[in-house]
């Protein structure tokens, strides 16, 4: 992926869609772009992976501990892996790929240098974790 379609992919996601252009530019230089195939894992409940991954195509689907059926889905232009960049605790979730998916990811240590440089950043963070957690008592109502 060149630059500018990682620049396109970026802007298309909720937590850098306020920045400018140069920022998405800089988050491009650090954001390393990789292929999962069909029933790969992201993490695991328990573990401790340090990474947000922006999903550029496919399927992620997010399940509890020992259940099957998934309790969210996160598609194309979102993310997953959030949570573990602002809390040094283990994954309280599964994260498994339904179908090829591609990705870009930022390690935490490069997010936490990206959120000092762009505060913006840590807002649009604020901004998609209450919207998430409102999505998820409703749906639980």
């Amino acid at each position: 992926m060149i630059p500018l379609e990682k620049i396109i992919v970026l802007s298309q996601v909720a937590l850098f869609s306020m920045l400018k252009t140069e920022e998405l530019n800089t988050i491009s230089t650090i954001a390393i772009e990789t292929s999962y195939e069909d029933g790969d894992t992201l993490f695991s409940k328990d573990e401790m992976v340090e990474k947000l991954f922006i999903v550029v195509s496919g399927e992620v689907m997010i399940f509890k501990a020992d259940q099957e059926k998934p309790m969210a889905t996160v598609k194309e232009n979102d993310f997953v892996g959030e949570l573990s960049l602002f809390n040094t605790s283990p994954h309280i979730t599964s994260a498994r790929c339904s179908g090829k998916c591609r990705f870009l990811i930022i390690k935490h240590k490069d997010m936490e240098r990206l959120i000092d440089e762009y505060p913006a950043i840590a807002v649009g963070f604020i901004k998609v974790l209450i919207s998430r957690m409102r999505d998820m008592i409703e749906s639980q109502n």
